[in-house]
């Protein structure tokens, strides 16, 4: 049943991806797929459902989910709102009642008693669903008519909204009682725009696109599907190496442009200039705006959504997407004439503004605590360093710093963190640049970033794919400067995953013509110098180390070191504790007895860990080794948390102390699966034949041996022997472990 408003057509001037034909069921977003299957389930219990978001969110595309999802014991009757009908009583249900004497109309429970009884028959003894979009754009009357529909039991609502607050009162009661079930969709953040640019591109994309998507279209689907699209046929948009990256170019030609024009046709010429003031120059002060744009233009583009507030009293477009688009269309001779009036009515107030931003002082003490935490985490007193650091992130956050100063700082963090061996909290620093609604990328790039904290952790395959993206956006920027830490990370990584030829490719990229481009690439830039630093040719030196460790290198190593690390480098702490500890793991002569000389004057979680497995490794001792693996696991350094837990697991057997081997052999392979995505239960389950499926999930399931093995006509003791078998494969100590890897490896809808 479909009726009153039905086409699935946005109405209004103000629609973003009007005329573009953009749709995001493909790929289905993980929360518009939430969503639907909340609704459903809702709607199955006989509860109306309200779904909220913003304009491109998904709305339409869960609504779409939802009718689909729909059996044949319901019938729908599909409305949609229009702000034109916003003040004609009955105008979203006129076709409706057509039928009815004009002045029936005004007599709102006649009108209530003709819907019950037309709704009904057409039903036809099926549940009544009514399915309603742009809920604020409907007339009072409308909504106070079906609202009483669904509360008499006559029918369930499946609502969207845009604008919960301009909706009547009598529906946002209506929304907050209980019987009523809520789902919101929310802009996506850097995660979830990768998922859909990706299924979009149809192959994977560089952190450095994402985060350039991400910031126009501030996480809404709709704008990010629009703008990958149009820049993908404007060849702004490359593949390089098998991965979608930015070149740093944009095209504003096609479906962008006809969204600009559909936004600002209807503009007056004051209220044309005013948007064309903003493209051009971007966020404003409102008082330095109003000296050059005509104001009630300005308060007229307010009214239109067309801008927004910003912080500290300024106006901007409401979406930097539309603000850029809407730049690019003004004309050379009409910019220039706005940045020279804009120049000409410049005031004291706002040079001071510029020159004196706020919170310049809470900046400084952030800045001052993560110097301090840089400083500390150099010399090896990481128990400071890491405490320095975490205050930097405490006052960052208290004191609301945002935008190119938090990917600073954060920056700062990241590198802290790192030094002090502790991965998992420089992948939660990482983690924080997903939670910026404009996107953001620490220095080197977030694939690179991404890439170093797993491989440091033994993550082989996950840094390899994050590294390779890296890599990619480099070649596209031809920016040589970051490429050997890139590379001998990846060469890393190929190690741990048993591809020395690989390896080696990767480390003959990273040779001396790479170091030249490097040092002839953006000398004059200030990002140069940062990511040219100490930390960096560092990094790229300990990795060249590792490789040798595990016996790989290339022609020419001098040492185990690559010829991308210059000759004469002094050691970094922190680094050289990483090629150590790898180095004693594998046996190397004096190594271990290296590793305790170094890190003993040094002090924190790490140093500890270091300290402890070069006394388990010399001493023999399990415990030790089992106190080293449990602070490696704990600090996301999994590749030494398998290392250490094997070697205790090895002398706790020599020992006989089986205490021991049961808790490191657990620890082992919690390690072990971390390692790489293969590892994982999940993944291996497919691996046993159905025989030894059936008896691990059963396993997991909790059922006895007894009870197995009834039902497969075997001795309990066999199946225990069968059961043993299937745990040596999965890496699991027994069925606990089991149950438990299942349930936190479970696919999450």
């Amino acid at each position: 049943m479909e009726l009153a408003g039905r086409s699935r057509t946005p109405s209004g001037s103000r629609d973003p991806g009007r005329k573009t034909g953009t749709h995001l069921s493909e790929p289905v977003l993980a929360q518009v797929k939430n969503t639907v299957a909340g609704a459903l389930e809702a709607l199955s219990e006989d509860r109306s459902v309200v779904v909220t978001g913003a304009a491109g969110t998904g709305k339409s595309t869960a609504m779409a989910g939802i009718l689909a999802g729909l059996g044949d014991r319901y019938s729908v009757l599909q409305l949609r709102g229009a702000a034109s009908w916003a003040g004609k009583p009955f105008a979203g249900l006129f076709w409706l009642l057509s039928e009815l004497p004009p002045e029936t109309l005004s007599n709102p429970v006649y009108v209530l008693q003709y819907l019950r009884r037309v709704l009904k028959d057409k039903a036809a003894g099926r549940r009544l669903v009514l399915a309603i979009e742009n809920v604020e754009d409907m007339d009072e009357a409308t909504v106070a008519v079906l609202l009483q529909l669904c509360r008499t039991g006559s029918a369930l609502m499946l609502a969207t909204v845009r604008d919960l607050s301009a909706c009547t009162g009598e529906f946002v009661r209506w929304w907050s009682e209980e019987s009523v079930h809520r789902e919101g969709l929310e802009p996506l953040r850097s995660g979830g725009t990768r998922v859909l640019l990706e299924g979009l591109a149809g192959g994977r994309v560089s952190n450095r696109l994402v985060v350039q998507v991400q910031a126009r279209s501030r996480g809404n689907p709709l704008l990010s599907a629009l703008f990958l699209r149009e820049q993908m046929d404007a060849g702004t948009v490359v593949r390089r190496r098998g991965t979608w990256v930015w070149t740093g170019s944009v095209s504003y030609s096609g479906a962008l442009a006809e969204r600009m024009e559909a936004e600002t046709g209807g503009l007056s010429t004051a209220e044309r200039f005013a948007a064309d003031v903003l493209a051009v120059c971007g966020a404003l002060p409102v008082l330095l705006l109003l000296q050059v744009a005509d104001p009630p233009a300005v308060e007229r583009l307010e009214q239109d959504l067309l801008v927004s507030s910003g912080s500290a009293g300024t106006l901007r477009f409401k979406d930097p997407l539309l603000a850029e688009a809407a730049a690019a269309l003004v004309p050379p001779g009409r910019a220039a004439e706005i940045r020279s009036r804009l120049a000409a009515v410049q005031s004291r107030q706002t040079a001071e503004y510029t020159r004196n931003p706020p919170h310049a002082a809470d900046i400084a003490a952030v800045r001052a605590a993560v110097q301090e935490a840089g400083d500390l985490s150099r010399c090896g007193r990481w128990t400071e360093a890491s405490a320095a650091a975490r205050t930097g992130l405490e006052l960052a956050d208290r004191y609301g710093i945002t935008g190119r100063q938090r990917r600073d700082l954060l920056s700062e963090l990241f590198c802290v963190f790192l030094r002090c061996g502790e991965l998992r909290h420089a992948a939660d620093v990482l983690a924080q640049t997903d939670k910026a609604a404009e996107g953001m990328e620490l220095r080197g790039g977030n694939d690179l970033c991404e890439g170093i904290v797993q491989v440091l952790g033994g993550r082989a395959d996950r840094a390899l794919d994050s590294l390779q993206r890296a890599l990619a956006q480099f070649e596209e920027e031809g920016t040589g400067d970051l490429v050997p830490l890139a590379g001998t990370a990846a060469a890393y990584a190929c190690v741990l995953l048993d591809d020395g030829d690989a390896a080696r490719s990767y480390l003959s990229a990273a040779g001396p013509g790479t170091r030249q481009r490097r040092e002839g690439a953006n000398a004059s830039s200030t990002d140069a110098g940062a990511r040219s630093s100490d930390w960096e040719t560092a990094l790229t030196r300990s990795f060249s180390e590792l490789c040798a460790v595990h016996g790989v290198s290339v022609p020419g190593d001098n040492g185990g070191f690559t010829a991308a690390v210059p000759s004469g480098t002094p050691r970094d702490l922190p680094t050289s504790m990483l090629v150590l500890t790898a180095a004693a793991l594998h046996g190397r002569p004096g190594a271990a007895e290296e590793l305790r000389e170094a890190a003993a004057g040094c002090s924190g979680d790490s140093a500890q860990m270091y300290l402890e497995l070069a006394e388990g490794l010399t001493a023999r001792r399990p415990a030790s080794l089992l106190r080293a693996a449990e602070r490696a696991h704990s600090l996301g350094q999994y590749l030494t948390a398998y290392g250490a837990a094997g070697g205790a697991v090895r002398l706790a057997r020599e020992q006989s102390d089986r205490a021991r081997l049961r808790a490191a052999r657990r620890l082992e392979n919690a390690s072990y699966r971390l390692l790489r995505a293969a590892n994982s239960v999940a993944d291996r389950l497919p691996e046993l034949s159905d025989f030894e499926r059936e008896l691990a999930l059963g396993a997991a399931a909790g059922k006895s041996s007894s009870q197995l093995a009834g039902g497969l006509h075997l001795s309990p003791r066999t199946v225990d022997w069968h059961l043993g078998r299937i745990f040596q494969k999965l890496r699991v100590s027994g069925r606990t472990e089991l149950r438990e890897c299942l349930e936190a490896e479970r696919p999450r809808s």
